[in-house]
């Protein structure tokens, strides 16, 4: 028998009201009552419903990543953005350079508040 053959209806976990099981499992309550554990949408609607766990801890993983690697991209643009602005803020011609940026994107490059 595996691991991931524990927890199953067919052989649950037995526990204590200290031991409860995370995730997906099925185990028997101290009483001896069989019970499931559920620990994704799939078996939340369920029961018998093919467990998606892995795949959620395998989406969930590869989210973590994906914005780990947005906010290093963001540290990066940030770090240029200040670098350029201040560039921009000590040259002598700021407002010729600012006028120039706004005529050629459209754009007022100056921080805007929002209002709430």
């Amino acid at each position: 028998m595996t691991a991931l053959d524990i927890g199953t209806r067919e052989n649950p976990v037995a526990t204590t009201p200290d031991t409860v099981p995370r995730g997906c499992q099925w185990f028997t309550d101290p009483d001896g009552i069989l019970c499931l554990s559920p620990g994704c949408m799939a078996r939340i609607q369920d029961p018998d419903a093919q467990c998606l766990c892995d795949t959620l801890a395998a989406r969930l993983d590869l989210l973590t990543e994906k914005l780990r690697n947005l906010e290093e991209r963001q540290r990066h643009a940030d770090a240029w953005w200040h670098a350029l602005s201040s560039v921009v803020r000590d040259h002598p011609d700021e407002q010729a350079i600012l006028a120039e940026t706004r005529a050629r994107t459209g754009a007022d490059p100056r921080p805007h508040h929002r209002h709430t």
